[in-house]
């Protein structure tokens, strides 16, 4: 098959899209299929890898917006403008719902007569309140492309049940992939803790330094937590005033920020962590770093967020708290680090998840399947 990745939200805009995206297309290349990714015309980081295994890389020329990181010229151009990009390929698959992009190539593929696909990453606040069925109705913008794709994927059930409040069209859920061969449990911890100066336990946190987060909820839960150390990894507008915090909280000693963490160096990291904690607050479709612990051996704490508890509850890799609540997420810190038999039960539990179903091994096969059905009614 000839296969056309299209987003706006690809690198170098750093997240879960993008993440998807790259790995989607390297797996598709690894099965013998022509793949090109198709985003907007800037410098993705990911141009020589994307070369090397000989994957196209495509450039729609228009003005991004910095805030956004969207293509507003084709926000504003017709569909037609993106025919002569996607003409020559069997398969058009979207990515992120609501941008212009991922929305128009959609509209485009279908016009052309070519199978199209949506794979949908997010979610609001009160993904499954009616409220948004209104608020579909007065933004008919997206109900109007959405009714084109063949298909949506949905990566979880909280992002298929916020979809559908705009349309009608079949949404099938297939979840966010992770290389289980990258994500391993098989470090030498302590060797790893001894590089960055690190003794006792470490309570991990990867991803954005960003309100929706809640990396500032989680360094006050961990001001009442001794003897151990918080490791967290990323950066984001709220970085400056969480380094502030922990030295107002006095606990500046016990905390590293690593800043950003190239994707090679991030396995090495899971590596040394005795716990993973991810305190999002609002917003959260998936949380792709959530199977990167797993596939670790990590035990995790997580909020009752989005899509997070189906993948918790369901693989029994962690412990689930509300959101926002800095007492709860204390006392599960201290819970696991006070029960080794815990963090280990949850670890291995998380690490079997991820074999059976959250591979990309396993995931690539859904999609392909995805691909094929969506051929076969045109």
């Amino acid at each position: 098959m000839k296969i056309a990745l299209v987003s706006d939200w690809y690198y170098p805009k750093i997240g879960g899209v993008a993440s998807h995206m790259h790995n989607l297309a390297l797996k598709l290349k690894g099965r013998r299929h022509d793949v090109a990714v198709v985003t907007n015309n800037w410098e993705t980081g990911k141009e020589k890898e994307l070369e090397r295994f000989n994957i196209d890389l495509i450039k729609i020329p228009g003005v991004i917006s910095p805030i956004f990181g969207i293509n507003v010229t084709y926000s504003l151009k017709s569909t037609q403008e993106l025919n002569e990009f996607l003409k020559d390929f069997d398969i058009i698959h979207s990515h992120h719902a609501f941008t212009p992009l991922a929305l128009k190539a959609v509209k485009a593929g279908r016009t052309l007569g070519k199978g199209t696909l949506l794979t949908t990453h997010s979610i609001s606040f009160a993904h499954e309140s009616k409220l948004w069925q209104a608020l579909g109705l007065t933004f008919p913008l997206f109900s109007h492309y959405l009714k084109y794709p063949h298909q949506i994927i949905a990566v979880s059930k909280a992002a298929k049940a916020f979809i559908e409040h705009f349309t009608d069209t079949k949404v099938e859920i297939i979840p966010n992939g992770v290389d289980d061969k990258t994500f391993h449990p098989n470090w030498n911890k302590e060797k790893i803790k001894e590089e960055f100066g690190i003794e006792g336990e470490v309570i991990l946190y990867v991803s954005r330094m960003s309100y929706r987060k809640g990396p500032h909820v989680l360094l006050n839960a961990f001001s009442q937590i001794k003897d151990a150390t918080l490791v967290m990894a990323g950066n984001g507008e709220l970085s400056p005033f969480l380094k502030a915090q922990a030295k107002f909280l006095g606990i500046e000693d016990r905390v590293r920020f690593l800043g950003y963490v190239p994707t090679k160096e991030l396995p090495k990291i899971f590596g040394m962590a005795d716990i993973f904690v991810l305190p999002s607050i609002t917003a959260e479709a998936f949380g792709i770093v959530i199977l990167e612990a797993m596939a670790s051996g990590v035990p995790i704490i997580a909020t009752t967020v989005g899509g997070i508890p189906e993948v918790i509850k369901e693989s029994e890799s962690g412990l689930l708290v509300p959101p926002s609540n800095e007492l709860e997420l204390k006392n599960a810190i201290e819970k696991l680090l006070n029960d080794e038999s815990l963090r280990k039960w949850l670890g291995q539990n998380g690490r079997k998840a991820v074999e059976e179903k959250y591979s990309w091994d396993n995931v690539i096969k859904e999609i392909e399947k995805a691909y094929e059905e969506v051929l076969s009614i045109l």
